[in-house]
């Protein structure tokens, strides 16, 4: 698939997490972290991120798990944090990071 064929087969989705959805989303990101964590929370249960690592949160959303994997790895370790949702991205950019020492 060449590179026009794949922005065209994913126009839609483009479209949809940068206005519809993810407006919707940044609206409501509150409720919608509260909802959700459960399901960040096993999932960094299951991948037992440690002091150093990096970590790619692909989906990243409003960053509420990207934050949560920063406070793992620590100031030696690096998150990146990619969406599709350019409203999206923006409000998780905004968020206060806190790291933590070693857990």
């Amino acid at each position: 698939m060449s590179d026009l064929e794949g922005q065209t087969a994913n126009a839609a989705q483009i479209d949809y997490w940068n206005r519809t959805a993810g407006q919707t989303w940044v609206q409501h990101q509150d409720q919608l972290d509260r909802q959700i964590e459960p399901l960040g929370l096993e999932g960094i249960k299951v991948l037992n991120p440690s002091v150093g690592e990096r970590v790619l949160d692909v989906g990243c959303g409003c960053g509420q798990t990207s934050l949560k994997l920063a406070e793992y790895v620590g100031p030696t370790g690096a998150v990146t944090g990619v969406d599709i949702s350019a409203p999206m991205l923006e409000v998780a950019r905004a968020r206060p990071l806190r790291i933590c020492a070693a857990r």
